[in-house]
Protein backbone atom coordinates (compact mmCIF):
# COMPACT_ATOMS: atom_id res chain seq x y z
CA UNK A 1 0.00 0.00 0.00
CA UNK A 2 2.86 2.37 0.76
CA UNK A 3 4.34 1.64 -2.65
CA UNK A 4 1.10 2.64 -4.36
CA UNK A 5 0.86 5.91 -2.41
CA UNK A 6 4.42 6.85 -3.34
CA UNK A 7 3.74 6.03 -7.01
CA UNK A 8 0.54 8.11 -6.89
CA UNK A 9 2.36 11.11 -5.47
CA UNK A 10 5.14 10.83 -8.05
CA UNK A 11 2.61 10.44 -10.87
CA UNK A 12 0.62 13.49 -9.81
CA UNK A 13 3.79 15.55 -9.41
CA UNK A 14 4.97 14.45 -12.85
CA UNK A 15 1.91 16.15 -14.36
CA UNK A 16 3.25 19.48 -13.16
CA UNK A 17 6.88 18.92 -14.17
CA UNK A 18 6.72 16.90 -17.39
CA UNK A 19 3.55 18.02 -19.12
CA UNK A 20 0.70 15.84 -20.30
CA UNK A 21 2.38 13.08 -22.31
CA UNK A 22 4.88 11.43 -19.96
CA UNK A 23 2.47 11.08 -17.00
CA UNK A 24 -0.08 9.36 -19.25
CA UNK A 25 2.59 6.93 -20.49
CA UNK A 26 3.48 6.18 -16.86
CA UNK A 27 -0.18 5.81 -15.96
CA UNK A 28 -0.62 3.39 -18.86
CA UNK A 29 2.15 1.24 -17.39
CA UNK A 30 0.64 1.39 -13.90
CA UNK A 31 -2.86 0.53 -15.08
CA UNK A 32 -1.49 -2.91 -16.00
CA UNK A 33 0.86 -3.16 -13.02
CA UNK A 34 -1.81 -2.70 -10.34
CA UNK A 35 -5.07 -4.62 -10.02
CA UNK A 36 -7.30 -1.56 -10.44
CA UNK A 37 -5.56 1.75 -10.99
CA UNK A 38 -8.37 4.29 -10.66
CA UNK A 39 -5.84 7.08 -10.37
CA UNK A 40 -5.45 7.17 -14.15
CA UNK A 41 -8.78 8.98 -14.35
CA UNK A 42 -7.65 11.60 -11.83
CA UNK A 43 -4.42 12.10 -13.76
CA UNK A 44 -6.45 12.62 -16.94
CA UNK A 45 -8.66 15.14 -15.15
CA UNK A 46 -5.69 17.10 -13.78
CA UNK A 47 -4.07 17.16 -17.22
CA UNK A 48 -7.29 18.49 -18.75
CA UNK A 49 -7.61 21.16 -16.08
CA UNK A 50 -4.02 22.32 -16.52
CA UNK A 51 -3.37 21.84 -20.23
CA UNK A 52 -6.75 21.24 -21.90
CA UNK A 53 -8.31 23.54 -24.42
CA UNK A 54 -11.67 23.22 -26.18
CA UNK A 55 -11.60 21.57 -29.58
CA UNK A 56 -14.04 23.31 -31.89
CA UNK A 57 -14.29 20.43 -34.34
CA UNK A 58 -15.58 18.28 -31.45
CA UNK A 59 -18.17 20.80 -30.36
CA UNK A 60 -16.01 22.47 -27.72
CA UNK A 61 -15.16 19.19 -25.95
CA UNK A 62 -12.12 19.84 -23.76
CA UNK A 63 -11.73 16.66 -21.71
CA UNK A 64 -9.69 14.64 -24.19
CA UNK A 65 -7.20 13.16 -21.69
CA UNK A 66 -9.98 12.25 -19.27
CA UNK A 67 -11.77 10.48 -22.10
CA UNK A 68 -8.57 8.64 -23.06
CA UNK A 69 -7.95 7.70 -19.41
CA UNK A 70 -11.45 6.25 -19.00
CA UNK A 71 -11.09 4.27 -22.24
CA UNK A 72 -7.70 2.93 -21.10
CA UNK A 73 -9.07 1.96 -17.70
CA UNK A 74 -12.13 0.17 -19.12
CA UNK A 75 -10.12 -1.59 -21.82
CA UNK A 76 -7.56 -2.71 -19.24
CA UNK A 77 -10.29 -4.54 -17.34
CA UNK A 78 -11.15 -6.63 -20.40
CA UNK A 79 -7.52 -7.12 -21.45
CA UNK A 80 -6.48 -8.26 -17.96
CA UNK A 81 -9.13 -11.00 -18.07
CA UNK A 82 -7.48 -12.43 -21.16
CA UNK A 83 -3.85 -12.26 -19.99
CA UNK A 84 -2.39 -15.39 -18.40
CA UNK A 85 -0.37 -13.76 -15.63
CA UNK A 86 -3.48 -12.03 -14.24
CA UNK A 87 -5.35 -15.31 -13.79
CA UNK A 88 -3.51 -16.00 -10.51
CA UNK A 89 -4.73 -12.78 -8.84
Amino acid sequence: MTKRIIIDILLFLSVFFWGPVLPMIGALFFVYYFESFYEIMFVGLIIDILYGSPLMHLGGFSSIMMFIAVILFISSIFIKKRLKFYSNR
